[in-house]
């Protein structure tokens, strides 16, 4: 008997019990609990079990057999190919399918533009296969110590985010007092505008037949992908630091701008050109409290202030660097300046000219990098042609921006 037939029966029975304790007593069949005989209660908490146990049955096989049909259709998508050659999906090309990565890697070594634009969605050219652009974002994140520091976000668009300008105002009142309340002020409006770089690498025809040939995405087009990954992090490391929006072509915004930052003013109110210990620890006072107390707190210096900061001495023989030890610029904990984790950018300024950003500490909550999604590929399979080479463009855009002054301190040299 199937569950629903005994969901039917069952509710065939306990209708007639019902009817015929109405029938006996006079009374309405809600009242079967109160006024019934005992034969009649038991009779009515057995089926009520039993209409339980059916219904949860009935219950579990409708699941049962809507997961058997979800993970049919399942099965039927993935018994379909995952990349088309004509007509794609509503949504582009997948490329994150092998096929993709396979057709992508074949254009490539045969130089085929042609291909490449069928690849391609609207004006942009083919993406990069996603393993490859993993690998890439990867090295870049390795290469990249702001990649490290800071948030990094990705857009899909130009945005205008507008910023929190003031803090609601907090006061005192009397017991019955008015109340005078007041909304944060949003005034501050920064755009996110991604700014394009290009990385052109030149392979051999050699190279890209015998990388396919030894398994395509995952060997020699491995190392490529590292390759493109560290020229762009450098690149991108340089813009985060020192980068400037007004340049002709534009360049993200760094973090060492002059302009940008808050510098560091000694006791007689001159600004500080010098690196010492009492420099350093203003620096730190200089931001407030509550982003001191980040996670992300931290110093961004050059290895040339490092070795400053090293030779520094109270006496002719008495570093005031002293790691591992009570006292000094590191308080006994190895890797900070007075307390303060550091890293080392190599494109952070050096020369001690023209109001140059020596060293910046903040919280990097506040300085923030927008990656524009995704990557795409140009195949010129002709420049090279004499030497039977092929140069793999590789487009991508991203952005940075300083969300708040206060946040950071810098010593200017």
């Amino acid at each position: 008997m199937s569950e629903i037939e005994q969901l039917q029966n069952l509710t065939h029975q306990y209708r007639k019990s019902l009817e015929s304790f109405a029938e006996r007593t006079g009374s309405q069949t809600q009242f079967i609990e109160q006024r019934g005989s005992g034969s009649e209660r038991e009779q009515i908490a057995r089926m009520d079990a039993d209409l339980d146990a059916v219904e949860r049955r009935f219950a579990d096989q409708a699941a049962r057999k809507a997961a058997e049909a979800r993970i049919a259709e399942l099965e039927a998508r993935l018994a379909e190919p995952q990349f088309r050659a004509t007509a794609p999906q509503k949504g582009g090309h997948d490329i994150s399918s092998p096929e993709y990565a396979q057709r992508w890697l074949k254009a490539v070594s045969r130089g085929d533009a042609a291909e490449l634009r069928a690849l391609s969605t609207g004006t942009t050219g083919a993406g990069i296969p996603t393993d490859m652009e993993r690998r890439i974002i990867e090295k870049m994140y390795q290469t990249n110590v702001l990649r490290q520091m800071c948030p990094v976000t990705t857009v899909d668009s130009k945005r205008t985010i507008t910023v929190e300008g003031d803090l609601p105002t907090s006061a005192w009142v009397a017991e019955a007092g008015a109340i005078s309340a007041t909304d944060p002020t949003f005034g501050t409006a920064i755009s996110v505008a991604p700014r394009k770089m290009v990385c052109r690498n030149t392979m051999s025809q050699e190279f890209i037949e015998d990388a396919i040939g030894q398994g395509g995405i995952g060997s020699g087009l491995d190392w490529v992908a590292g390759r493109i990954g560290l020229s762009m992090g450098l690149l991108q490391e340089q813009a985060y630091t020192v980068g400037d929006p007004a340049a002709s072509p534009a360049q993200p915004q760094g973090i060492a701008l002059a302009t940008l930052l808050t510098q560091v003013i000694d006791l007689g109110g001159n600004a500080v050109t010098t690196v010492s210990g009492d420099n350093l620890i203003d620096t730190v006072h200089l931001v407030a409290p509550q982003y001191r107390s980040s996670p992300r707190f931290s110093w961004l210096i050059s290895d040339t202030l490092l070795k400053t900061v090293r030779k520094l001495k109270i006496n002719t023989n008495d570093y005031l660097w002293k790691v591992g030890a009570e006292g000094g610029l590191t308080n006994g904990a190895p890797g900070t300046i007075y307390g303060v984790p550091y890293r080392i950018g190599q494109y952070v300024p050096t020369a001690t000219a023209n109001n140059n950003v020596f060293a910046v500490v903040g919280d990097f909550n506040y300085f923030e990098i927008f990656d524009r999604t995704g990557m795409t590929s140009m195949v010129d399979p002709y420049s090279g042609a004499a030497n039977h080479q092929v140069n793999l463009y590789t487009y991508a855009r991203t952005d940075s921006k300083l969300m708040l002054n206060a946040a950071f301190a810098a010593i200017t040299c």
